[in-house]
């Protein structure tokens, strides 16, 4: 048997150290040649960069070596091709300069094959050198891009199949998907080849989605709606969808009209034979006219698209749209009113005058036949003496109104109690109850009477 001598055992254990020592981070009497001057190294890419001690402490090493990677990776610029999605679809702004710069180069999340050359510490400093054979970093990424492609192919395909089947939803999700696992080749040409032939396969997607949205029609079934007060201002408007002229049913339509001052917004879905409807009301008082918007959006159609980035190639693409305008017609309101003075006709129209007035102002028309009018206003009015002293007298006015249909349908139903006129003769003190109630006629009397016609 062999038997080692114990010296012999110490000289291997030192060189084990020593060589050890050599691939990791070294201080040397003088740094290497790297640290002073930058190398050039025939098809690499290399990256050399250092982290102060005193700063990082017991992360100066990693923060150079991070520092050195992200030289080594601004190095490798991806050119964007001129007809490449990303070009072509031209964005605007900052937002997409920040865009498209940030696909320019590449990120060192995305490196595989890079080696450390060395590390040089001194006192106050550790440095990294890092390198990248170029065919190395070529073969890698295209290998990635191939398996990427595989899967955005497998997408696209599905989203065929969905179009074909009239399922809209699904074939934009799906081209979607595609566009999004190809998100980082968006600048490059990304052509996929199959047994079946090669296809630019981004190209393909956006264009997908472009021809169905062009391909979806909207349409309503009337050409404008009129609203009137024997149906409360109320009614439903209807509209059809069809993707190459047959019916889609699971297409989200979304709707909007201003009430008034404030809109009203929607969204109903078609049925299997590709309709849906709308119901109108709840507008505001004295409202004359609005307009009923439609809308197939993209948001609503594949509502994860809001948080895509495919969203910034297809935010200008149109979408289908339709709209029909909206009129109310005023009603048409007849007055009956009957005015006394102490429990007799006085023969005056005080308060029909100001009722007519109130009317015209708030644009309902009032007219002289009741054969004519879809609302009948019976109004009757009483004044009585209510006692003197000091020499002034004081009269106390009475009413009540009633606003119906002409079939007898009450509509509103209001009481003027009280109204005090104050005047130094009898005759002078009925006048002014009958003026005080005409100026609460012409307020609250005739605002909650309006309102009446909206409810």
């Amino acid at each position: 048997m062999k038997v080692h001598h114990p010296l012999n055992l110490s000289i291997w254990i030192v060189w084990i150290f020593v060589l050890v020592g050599c691939s990791g981070t070294q201080k040397w009497a003088e740094p290497p040649a790297w640290v002073n001057q930058r190398p050039t190294v025939p098809a690499h890419y290399i990256g050399i960069s250092s982290a102060n001690k005193a700063q990082y402490g017991s992360d100066a090493s990693a923060t150079a070596r991070k520092r050195a990677l992200a030289e080594l990776s601004g190095q490798i610029r991806v050119v964007i091709e001129s007809t490449s999605i990303l070009h072509t679809t031209q964005f605007q702004g900052i937002a997409g300069q920040n865009f498209s710069e940030r696909i320019q180069s590449a990120s060192t999340e995305d490196l595989e094959g890079y080696e450390l050359v060395g590390e040089y510490e001194n006192d106050s400093e550790i440095w990294a050198y890092y390198r990248l054979n170029m065919a190395t970093y070529e073969r890698i990424r295209n290998e990635r891009k191939l398996a990427t492609l595989n899967i955005a192919g497998g997408y696209w395909r599905s989203g065929l199949d969905a179009r074909a089947g009239g399922r809209v939803a699904a074939a934009l999700d799906f081209y979607i998907r595609a566009l999004e696992t190809m998100e980082p080749y968006w600048g490059e040409f990304n052509e996929w080849t199959t047994s079946e032939g090669t296809v630019s396969l981004d190209r393909a997607c956006l264009e997908g989605i472009t021809r169905i949205l062009a391909s979806l029609k909207l349409s309503l079934n009337a050409e404008e709606v009129t609203l009137t007060f024997a149906d409360r201002y109320a009614g439903r408007v209807g509209c059809t969808v069809k993707l190459d002229g047959q019916p889609v049913g699971q297409i989200p339509v979304w709707s909007r009209y201003n009430r008034g001052t404030l809109p009203k917004t929607s969204t109903q879905t078609t049925n299997a034979q590709g309709a849906c409807s709308f119901e109108l009301g709840q507008f505001e008082p004295r409202t004359q006219s609005s307009e009923l918007r439609l809308e197939i959006r993209m948001e609503d159609l594949v509502p994860r698209l809001q948080e895509s980035p495919v969203a910034k190639l297809i935010q200008t693409l149109p979408t289908p749209t339709a709209s029909i305008p909206i009129l109310l017609e005023s009603p048409t309101v007849y007055l009956a009113c009957i005015e006394r003075t102490n429990g007799k006709l006085n023969g005056k129209t005080v308060l029909n005058n100001a009722i007519a007035q109130g009317l015209n102002d708030r644009g309902i028309q009032w007219v002289k036949k009741e054969a004519e009018a879809d609302l009948i206003l019976e109004l009757t009015a009483d004044t009585r003496e209510a006692g003197s002293a000091a020499g002034f007298f004081t009269v106390l006015l009475n009413a009540s109104a009633v606003l119906h249909t002409p079939d007898g349908r009450p509509v509103l139903q209001q009481n003027l109690t009280d109204i005090k006129g104050v005047q130094l003769n009898w005759e002078a003190a009925h006048d002014a109850a009958y003026r005080n109630a005409q100026m609460e006629i012409q307020g609250t009397f005739l605002k909650k009477m309006i309102q009446a016609l909206y409810q």
